[in-house]
């Protein structure tokens, strides 16, 4: 866990999604929103908001697909305060999140986060 200045720089072990089952349950009974970055799939859970993290088989090589899969969670880390409640994520990299700056990742992070946070208070 990195810290600068009291601040927490890492996403919480609480917050993400670890359990295979879990992870296959978003991919199986979960809603799709694509983003040219990533492609984001979300279903409502009950907790706390948790986040999972792949990478597409298009990325290849294992430093290609590790540096995508930490810039989709530290954008995901910079926006996660904007989910209203319990969504179990899984976001799922595309060879665009390595080329695109990452500004660009983080307005694509900001609206799927929105059109999550707007379904998910409509399915409450």
């Amino acid at each position: 866990m990195t810290r600068r200045r009291g601040v927490v720089l890492s996403l919480p072990r609480h917050e993400r999604l670890r359990q295979a089952g879990d992870i296959q349950a978003v991919f199986q009974q979960g809603k799709r929103e694509e983003q040219p970055g990533f492609v984001l799939l979300w279903h409502v859970g009950d907790g706390e908001p948790k986040a999972g993290f792949a990478v597409s088989r298009q990325v290849r090589g294992a430093v290609s697909r590790n540096r995508a899969r930490r810039r989709l969670r530290e954008a995901y880390r910079r926006h996660r305060g904007a989910m209203p409640r319990a969504v179990n994520m899984v976001f799922v990299a595309r060879p665009a999140a390595l080329s695109r700056a990452f500004s660009e990742l983080m307005g694509d992070m900001q609206r799927a986060i929105a059109v999550v946070a707007r379904a998910a208070r409509i399915d409450a």
